[in-house]
């Protein structure tokens, strides 16, 4: 959706018009379900997510200022609903597997791969999985937005309510952790 469509969409919003913010909404979704299973790891934790950001966007419209993208006011909400989520210790998770980190919820078996190769993918996406998984939440929202989203580092630290070197160092430590805990898999 081109940024004219997009703003004529949220001043009639702001007006109420509820067939508006569906389809900011609907133009918005898939985008905020990624970055929210990214972030949380789950599903479930990715749908709750997703709700939340859109009743908070909904109740919040009034003061959206047009002074950024919608989409980006979405990442903002979305990451803080996200992180969020993942501080609440009642919160339950999955381990993230590899296929659902780069694409959540397909998944592309290939036929005629060597038996050897699948197993070592899934060693590899077993410790890949439980690496992620002890990232703290911030680091793997960097992550996300930096690696997986394609956001510069200024994007990330303005949606995540911090500095460029904050990001970039929260980036730089959650692939040195990776790449220690992935060591025996990087070496030849």
């Amino acid at each position: 959706m081109d940024e004219r469509t997009e703003r004529r969409l949220i001043e009639r919003a702001k007006d109420g018009d509820s067939k508006a913010f569906e389809t900011l909404m609907e133009s918005s979704q898939d985008k905020v379900f990624r970055l929210a299973y990214r972030v949380t790891g789950c599903h479930d934790g990715a749908e709750n997510v997703t709700q939340d950001v859109f009743l908070q966007a909904y109740r919040s419209l009034p003061r959206f200022r047009n002074d950024c993208r919608f989409s980006t006011w979405l990442h903002v909400i979305t990451m803080r609903k996200a992180i969020d989520w993942c501080r609440d210790s009642t919160a339950e998770r999955r381990t993230l597997h590899i296929s659902d980190w780069s694409n959540p919820g397909v998944k592309n078996p290939k036929p005629g791969v060597d038996p050897v190769q699948i197993a070592q993918k899934q060693e590899l996406e077993e410790t890949l999985n439980e690496a992620i998984a002890t990232l703290p939440p911030n680091q793997r929202a960097a992550l996300a937005l930096v690696v997986q989203e394609g956001h510069s580092y200024k994007d990330a630290a303005d949606m995540l309510n911090c500095s460029v070197g904050t990001v970039a160092w929260r980036v730089w430590n959650a692939r040195r952790l990776l790449k220690d805990m992935l060591e025996s898999y990087l070496r030849p």
